[in-house]
């Protein structure tokens, strides 16, 4: 798992992240993560869900990017390599920029 911010997080915390995880295996199997851990604890206090997403998953070799907002998981086929405007599509889809921003540059690294 990649973290957006590098922060240490709480075990609570940590069990949520592993809660998403676990529901994006549901549906698919992505081989780049990343999660945002401002949205699971902001100020010591854990963080159930959240309005937008906080973790998305994309699978390199399926071109299928995996979003999840602590009570949903969604998938939407895409190749990120070939976005030629990554915040229009955040927009459209309503994620957040700076979270799959940094998802394509890890995922352009695998």
């Amino acid at each position: 798992m990649n973290f957006l911010r590098q922060r240490s997080i709480s075990a609570a915390a940590s069990d949520l992240v592993d809660f998403d995880a676990d529901s994006i295996r549901r549906v698919g199997k992505p081989d780049v993560w990343l999660a945002d851990p401002d949205a699971y604890e902001k100020n010591g206090r854990v963080l159930r869900d959240s309005q937008r997403p906080r973790m998305l998953a994309y699978s390199t070799r399926e071109h299928v990017l995996y979003a999840t907002d602590g009570c949903n998981t969604c998938t939407v086929n895409v190749d990120l390599k070939a976005v030629t405007d990554l915040k229009g599509f955040a927009e459209e889809n309503e994620l957040p920029f700076e979270l799959l921003d940094n998802l394509r540059s890890f995922a352009e690294g695998n």
